[in-house]
């Protein structure tokens, strides 16, 4: 009964939701600029008002310019879907390197090929989207943040070289967060890591064991804690009584707490937390996580959206990047501090596992992957999932309404 509550709770907030974002996106056509569909977090701890940056830059007033802020990229995507024959966004950000495949299949982004990004990597372009529909702005490893005061090198000698199957054998998984791969981006990739290291019998994918990442699963999801999002993974990480010390984050969330200006303990000191990455084979092994943004089909003011890209990816902006979105900026020239990069982890100096699994491999079984985990880790979120879709089309047909009207 408290889960059909907490259900239903959930289905008015999110059409109350819903009702005010869509009165506010039928007002960003006609009196705006410049539309940007963005995350809620982006730039945004401790911040850099990027929005103010871009108006210096292209002379465009503030008032001109709309960010519509969503929960994550997902909700971005599935809002461009929904108008994608009447389009509201001129400008996309935040799909990676795996959300590019459902954009894709949407048809939501039109390619630009940007003259800025001749300061960025062809293999970065290439690794996100050789084609150009989503560029990059940057870029993080996922990987296994720890406590160092409760969990380290002393208490438990095997994270110095830890494997994935070294969390099974030495109870690391009683201690571990991970989230929802079918909600959550870190999640995901940390699906993916597994998939890579273990590879899939089922179809033939070796990866780099030749095992099958469902044996990994079915073991330890009895003692992992698995929740919806990173979010709630902190909470839980964060609860001492909790006595889990170690969640699924980034590769540079041990740089937030010694580097941010208010929260983190400064530069010089120990810092409080660490992040690893798993060692089979001998490998520093990690999945790569690539940011991206990406021009509208058919937007309203695609002149507009092209010069807000442009000077994404320049070096003003992508200097904000470390310190501001926590990720590595990926402008070859961009500053980043010497306390960012003593204290996280470089996707250029590891082992990157998407090089396993190619772009072709991945568009074809990602759906399954997922499917295959929600029925192997997770039963409870197929029935999650049938919800989510009656809720997810409840919202659509508000929306439709409402642009009707």
């Amino acid at each position: 009964m408290r889960k059909v509550f907490t259900l239903c709770l959930v289905f008015i907030m999110l059409i109350t939701s819903v009702c005010s974002e869509s009165k506010a996106l039928n007002h960003a056509v006609e009196d705006y600029s410049l539309v940007i569909y963005t995350y809620d977090s982006l730039l945004a701890d401790p911040g850099y008002d990027f929005i103010s940056g871009f108006s210096n830059y292209s002379g465009i007033l503030e008032e001109d310019i709309q960010v519509i802020l969503l929960s994550d990229a997902n909700s971005i995507v599935t809002q461009a879907a929904l108008e994608k024959d009447n389009p509201v966004a001129d400008v996309l950000i935040g799909i990676d390197n795996v959300l590019i495949y459902t954009a894709k299949e949407e048809e939501i982004l039109q390619p630009y090929d940007s003259p800025a990004l001749s300061n960025i990597s062809q293999t970065i372009i290439d690794n996100l989207d050789s084609e150009k529909y989503v560029l990059p702005y940057d870029m993080g490893i996922i990987a296994l943040w720890h406590s160092v005061n409760r969990i380290n090198t002393t208490t438990n000698p095997e994270l110095a070289n830890l494997t994935l199957q070294d969390i099974l054998d030495y109870d690391l998984d009683k201690k571990l967060v991970v989230q929802n791969p079918n909600f959550s981006s870190p999640g995901l990739g940390f699906l993916l890591w597994t998939i890579a290291v273990y590879g899939d019998a089922n179809i033939g994918f070796e990866g780099l064991l030749g095992q099958n990442w469902r044996d990994w699963w079915k073991e330890a999801k009895k003692d992992l804690r698995i929740v919806s999002s990173w979010g709630d993974a902190f909470s839980i990480y964060y609860t001492e009584e909790e006595n889990r010390p170690m969640m699924v984050s980034y590769g540079t969330s041990p740089a937030y707490d010694v580097c941010h200006p208010i929260y983190g303990v400064g530069d010089g000191n120990p810092p409080p937390s660490a992040a690893i990455l798993s060692h089979e084979q001998n490998l520093e092994n990690a999945w790569l996580q690539i940011e991206g943004i990406g021009l509208v089909n058919n937007s309203p003011h695609p002149d507009a959206g092209k010069q807000f890209i442009d000077w994404f990816l320049s070096k003003e902006l992508q200097d904000n990047i470390p310190l501001n979105n926590w990720m590595y900026p990926v402008h070859e020239n961009a500053t980043i501090s010497s306390c960012f990069i003593d204290n996280s982890i470089n996707p250029n100096e590891v082992d990157i596992l998407n090089n396993l699994i190619s772009s072709e491999l991945l568009k074809e079984n990602l759906e399954k992957w997922k499917r295959d985990w929600k029925t192997e880790v997770a039963p409870f979120s197929n029935f999650l999932g049938i919800v989510l879709s009656i809720l997810t089309a409840s919202i659509a047909y508000v929306i439709i309404k409402k642009h009707r009207n």
